[in-house]
């Protein structure tokens, strides 16, 4: 029996988090568990580990945390990337990792391949929390492809969640915010039954 769930992709920042910040990322990672999807994430670690642990402790999911992994920028293709502390990726909450021979994000996106471009457009949808440059390049790309520019700002797939202040401004002319992962839920559920990807649903 073929059994297809929307993959959710959650963005966010590689770098340690403060208790509030890890909070608000399991919370997402809970919610995407609890939404009947699929997690993927960059495989890192901040925000990219704690939902994935907010995803994988929830009993009743039904999908799997997927991890896309970089190469390191430096290194051969076959060396996976590491963060600032010097930890390999993919972190442990990451159950099918998908290794890539891409560096993370490349200068020129738009004519270089990276592996945020995978991570893009891999995702049914998307669930951005504050980050820094990876994450902003990631809400580049998801304006850019798939036609989303065309579409009105509730239509589209991306959604950001987290203290308003810490998205650009062109980012929040994009799409729409979130004040909480509940209310991301519901944008996300309206969003992938617009879409035709209605997901299990877990009780």
């Amino acid at each position: 029996m073929v059994r297809k769930l929307p993959i959710v992709g959650v963005f966010g920042a590689g770098t340690p988090l403060t208790a509030d910040r890890k909070r608000l990322a399991q919370a997402v990672g809970t919610m995407v568990a609890r939404l009947g999807a699929h997690l993927l994430t960059g495989g890192g670690y901040g925000v990219m580990e704690a939902a994935a642990e907010g995803f994988v402790v929830e009993p009743r999911r039904a999908g799997w945390s997927i991890g896309i992994v970089p190469r390191h920028p430096d290194g051969p293709f076959d060396q996976p990337h590491r963060d600032a502390d010097g930890q390999t990726y993919p972190n442990r909450f990451v159950e099918i990792p998908i290794f890539t021979p891409l560096p993370p994000r490349v200068a020129d996106w738009t004519t270089e391949p990276a592996r945020n471009h995978v991570n893009v457009l891999s995702a049914d949808a998307i669930v951005a929390l504050p980050g820094g440059p990876g994450t902003h390049n990631e809400l580049d790309m998801a304006a850019e492809y798939r036609g989303e520019r065309t579409k009105p700002k509730a239509e589209r797939r991306t959604v950001l969640v987290g203290p308003p202040d810490d998205f650009l401004p062109e980012h929040h002319e994009l799409f729409v915010h979130a004040a909480t992962p509940a209310e991301a839920e519901k944008h996300l559920r309206r969003l992938l039954a617009m879409r035709g990807l209605a997901p299990e649903t877990v009780s």
